[in-house]
C-alpha cells in the first residue's frame, strides 16, 4: 500500500509540472471552443463561409450572398447579388431563399437603395441595416416578416449618420458615427426614439458589437480590439502587437470575441479570451472579408 502511495505522487507531481504554463503565454492552443463562426470571402465577396470552431474547417456554403446573419430558427439573413439586391432568409443549402426587401435604384426611398450589415433583434422582430455611407450613412429598422420600414436612425442633412448596428437583449440598438462626422458608439433606444452617446472622450471608435449577454460590447479603436461596459464605462483594449482588427462579434456565451485581423495581407480570425485576457490565431481561417461581419452561433 505504501508503495501504491508513493507511486500516485510521483505520477500526480509529474502531472502537475507538465500541465504548467509560462504566465506570459498569449497564444494558446485552440481547444474548448465550439459552434461555427460565419463569414464572407475576401476573395470573392458574394460567397459565404462558416468556420466549424472544433476543427478550423471553412466550409463553403453558397455563392452570391455576404453579411451573413443567423436567426433563431437557424436561417441566415444575408444580402443576395441579384438585379436588384435584396436581404433574404435561406437555409443553410441556400436553395430555398425567401426575400425580405429588394433595393431600388438611387430614385426609391432612402432605405431600399442599399442594404448592407443586417442584424436581427433577439425578439426576431426587427432588422436593422445600414445604407451606404456616401449617399445616407444612416440606419434603418424595419418589420422582419413584412420588410415594412419602422425606424430611420440619423440625418444625413446635418451631419448625424449612425451606422453598423448591434442590438442588445433588451432591444436597444448599439451604432458607431461616421468617423470625419460624429464619430463614437451611441445607443438607441428601444423605441428609436432617442439617441444617446456612451463613448464619452473615446476618438477613432467603429464597430461596435454587444455581448449577448447584454453586459458589454466590444469595439475596435485605432484598430486595435477595445472592450467596455454596455454604458460605456471602463473600456479596456486588448492589445497585439503589429496586427489590425475589424468586424469584432461575441461567442454566445458572452466569454469570447471573435476579429479578423489585417496584419501581413491575409486576414485570418483571432479568438480573445476576456477572462484570461488571452488570445488564439485560428490558422485555418485565411481570406476572410475584414469590412463584412462575423457571426457566432452553437
Amino acid at each position: 500500500m505504501k508503495y501504491l502511495w508513493k507511486l500516485f505522487l510521483i505520477i500526480s507531481l509529474f502531472s502537475l509540472t507538465n500541465s504548467c504554463t509560462d504566465d506570459n503565454t498569449t497564444d494558446p492552443a485552440v481547444d474548448g471552443f465550439k459552434g461555427y463562426i460565419y463569414h464572407s470571402s475576401a476573395y470573392t465577396y458574394w460567397e459565404m463561409y462558416r468556420i466549424n470552431m472544433n476543427t478550423q474547417v471553412n466550409e463553403t456554403l453558397f455563392t452570391n450572398v455576404r453579411y451573413p446573419e443567423i436567426t433563431a430558427k437557424g436561417e441566415i439573413l444575408a444580402v443576395e447579388d441579384i438585379n436588384p439586391k435584396r436581404l433574404i432568409l435561406t437555409d443553410l443549402t441556400g436553395a430555398n431563399r425567401k426575400s425580405v426587401l429588394e433595393a431600388t435604384s438611387n430614385l426609391g426611398p432612402i432605405h431600399r437603395r442599399e442594404m448592407i450589415h443586417p442584424r436581427i433583434s433577439y425578439n426576431q422582430k426587427y432588422i436593422a441595416y445600414s445604407g451606404n455611407n456616401l449617399t445616407s450613412g444612416l440606419t434603418f429598422v424595419i418589420d422582419a416578416i413584412t420588410g415594412e420600414l419602422v425606424a430611420t436612425i440619423g440625418d444625413f442633412s446635418v451631419g448625424e449618420q449612425y451606422y453598423r448596428p448591434s442590438w442588445a437583449p433588451d432591444g436597444s440598438l448599439y451604432v458607431n458615427g461616421l468617423s470625419n462626422r460624429n464619430n463614437g458608439i451611441y445607443k438607441i433606444s428601444s423605441d428609436f426614439k432617442t439617441i444617446a452617446k456612451i463613448s464619452k472622450d473615446l476618438t477613432n471608435v467603429e464597430y461596435p458589437s454587444v455581448s449577448p449577454d447584454g453586459k458589454s460590447i466590444a469595439f475596435i479603436k485605432d484598430n486595435q480590439v477595445w472592450t467596455m461596459g454596455i454604458d460605456g464605462s471602463n473600456p479596456e483594449q486588448l492589445y497585439v502587437a503589429g496586427l489590425q482588427f475589424y468586424i469584432p462579434t461575441w461567442s454566445p456565451d458572452s466569454k469570447y470575441i471573435a476579429s479578423v485581423s489585417r496584419g501581413g495581407g491575409y486576414q485570418l480570425v483571432y479568438i480573445f479570451d476576456i477572462k484570461n485576457n488571452t488570445y488564439t490565431e485560428l490558422e485555418k481561417s485565411g481570406g476572410i472579408s475584414y469590412i463584412d461581419q462575423l457571426c457566432w452561433v452553437y
